[in-house]
């Protein structure tokens, strides 16, 4: 389930595009005719402080981007650090004797609305849908009946689908020196899967890369880091019919909260670019994203 909500912020960096070009770059067109084709397209008068960016060497993208990303996560591993259970009173923990874990297959495809205000700073907005297949893993120790010592150990899976909306806000800052450029990044998620309160997480993301061109075609690669802080607590209920309300609460957590990716962007034209990425946990879960941004 928490899987759900880590897959769909993957995309709020990995197709974001760094503060492209900078000074003393070789392959830059001549001063003159660059300034001018730069200043094409900035029909908002946004980013503000352009021309000062643009007079430093900043090959800046047009100020406004929208983006289809598709991404999906494989085999992440989801603990489950404590179960509570209420019927018709407040709910208890039930951690001594029910053990939980998951691992996850995440699907998600995100609208991405971009703008750039500022050369160095670009703010985005996430609407998405998700689609969830999860396997539960489940150990249950029960006393044995009576005088007798020990415990009755039975385990099971338990598969389960789910699918919901996404919604979600992010900033991120860019910089570069000569070929070379850093993003840091921030987004705050919100997955509503149909419980009764929906799952948040916040991602704090850096990437480092190159800016350069392969036959003329503008392109970026880069590697980074993420650290994923989508623990949550999944809260739901049951109505029994004769007996009351069921209750129940599960405190979970990704049990790798790092995920270190490696990507590239490629300029077909000032308008249109494709980006693709790839991560891991390095403990089985791998994350991919990759769509087409259309800016204007």
């Amino acid at each position: 389930m928490l899987a759900a909500c880590a897959v769909a912020v993957v995309c709020a960096a990995a197709g974001g595009p760094a503060l492209a070009g900078a000074p003393n770059d070789p392959n830059a067109p001549k001063a003159d005719e660059k300034k001018k084709s730069d200043h094409e397209g900035f029909w908002s008068g946004l980013p503000l402080l352009k021309d000062e960016a643009i007079a430093a060497g900043a090959d800046l993208p047009l100020p406004f981007g929208a983006a289809l990303v598709m991404t999906g996560l494989k085999g992440r591993d989801i603990g489950v650090t404590d179960v509570r259970i209420g019927l018709t009173n407040a709910p208890r923990s039930v951690s001594q004797f029910l053990n939980l874990g998951s691992t996850s297959d995440v699907v998600n495809a995100n609208l991405k609305l971009d703008v750039w205000p500022l050369p160095f700073l670009n703010l985005y907005t996430l609407l998405g849908y998700v689609h969830n297949d999860s396997t539960s893993h489940v150990q249950v120790t029960v006393p044995l009946p009576g005088p007798i010592p020990g415990n009755r150990v039975v385990r099971t899976t338990i598969p389960t689908e789910l699918d919901g909306f996404l919604g979600g806000l992010g900033a991120t800052l860019g910089g570069g020196w000569r070929d070379y450029f850093l993003v840091l990044d921030c987004n705050y998620d919100t997955v509503d899967l149909g419980f009764d309160s929906p799952f948040h997480a916040l991602i704090a993301s850096a990437r480092a890369g190159w800016n350069g061109r392969i036959r003329e075609m503008p392109v970026q690669f880069w590697a980074g880091a993420g650290y994923w802080d989508t623990a949550a607590t999944a809260k739901g209920h049951a109505d029994i019919a004769g007996v009351g309300r069921l209750v129940f609460e599960a405190d979970q957590r990704p049990l790798k909260y790092w995920v270190y990716d490696l990507g590239g962007q490629f300029e077909f034209n000032k308008h249109f670019l494709v980006f693709l990425d790839v991560g891991t946990d390095f403990a089985g879960g791998y994350v991919f994203a990759a769509g087409p941004t259309l800016r204007f």
